[in-house]
């Protein structure tokens, strides 16, 4: 996608996604550059932590809280930030009741599924509808990395097809995951119906765990995928707000679960930075795809600071 990307700062306003333009008051913009130097602070801190530096990570967390507030008030937008250790920085979701996450579980179904395969995973190839993967005309031959990538249905669901449950419902409880049911679908291992379920909570501590396993080789291959979706798959506006290379994303397009209704719900996980991880975020936006909700993660974690500098008009 070539040009400025479209959820950009500009200087004495905010874009949040398609949301809305929000003006800033200069309370509100002194408030955002406060942030952003506390979010540098904490992404700083990881080179020479102390406990002096926990106060500006605390002030960086009343700070996102105000500032997310205020330029993604909309009640269709949920969100959970939290750092390297799980702490919460800034929340709103208005239950932690389990939700089905779409596409999110997928990359914890690759985890039990290299486990089992000796870290050896298959090129499928993608036909589109008729292996019941999202893209129409099909991904063609596909790998892991891509696969992440790209969310491909077709893949995944030949990596449940090849999976001992019983274990595999070990690795996802050592994530700290609930999983589907036993007997549930092979569909419900890719994120496809409600059958699985977890917290959103759940979610975003399986993530910190499996980005600081990423040496391990099929966690590896799988952060790797996590990248290329922020750099060229369906979390590409991640990249395009963010910079180049410098956070893991993964989306999900799921049944939505909440009123009022809607034809789908829309998630996104940024982690941040992508080589040594600060910050995650979990968004979910009512009523869009799962790319469309990265367009908002990626505005979101720019208001706070993060990533390239802010693009001047």
């Amino acid at each position: 996608m070539g040009g400025k990307p479209a959820h950009y700062l500009r200087a004495g306003s905010i874009w949040a996604g398609a949301i809305s333009s929000l003006p800033f008051s200069l309370a509100a913009a002194a408030r955002a550059a406060r942030c952003a130097a506390w979010a540098a602070a904490l992404l700083l801190s990881v080179a020479s932590p102390a406990p002096a530096q926990a106060a500006p990570e605390t002030q960086f967390s009343q700070e996102a809280k105000a500032v997310i507030e205020r330029n993604f008030a909309g009640k269709n937008i949920s969100y959970l930030l939290v750092d390297a250790s799980g702490a919460v920085l800034a929340e709103r979701w208005p239950s932690q009741h389990p939700i089905s996450p779409g596409s999110l579980v997928k990359p914890f179904l690759a985890v039990a599924y290299g486990e089992q395969h000796g870290n050896q995973f298959p090129t499928v190839r993608c036909l589109g509808t008729s292996t019941r993967c999202w893209l129409p005309a099909g991904h063609g031959p596909i790998d892991i990395e891509k696969a992440i990538a790209q969310s491909c249905n077709a893949y995944f669901l030949a990596l449940a097809a090849g999976l001992d449950r019983e274990r595999a419902a070990l690795t996802f409880a050592r994530y700290g995951l609930t999983g589907p049911a036993p007997d549930a679908a092979d569909e419900s291992l890719v994120g496809l119906g409600s059958a699985w379920k977890e917290t959103p909570m759940a979610l975003t501590k399986a993530y910190l765990a499996l980005v600081k396993e990423q040496q391990s080789i099929s966690q590896g291959r799988i952060v790797k995928g996590m990248m290329a979706s922020a750099a060229r798959g369906t979390a590409r506006e991640v990249d395009s707000a963010l910079g180049e290379s410098t956070a893991l994303a993964k989306t999900g397009t799921a049944v939505c679960s909440h009123l009022p209704q809607a034809s789908a719900d829309g998630f996104t996980v940024v982690v941040y930075p992508s080589a040594q991880p600060r910050l995650l975020l979990l968004v979910r936006v009512h009523g869009v795809t799962g790319a469309e909700s990265a367009k908002v993660a990626a505005a979101m974690l720019r208001s706070l600071g993060v990533g390239q500098q802010a693009v001047q008009p």
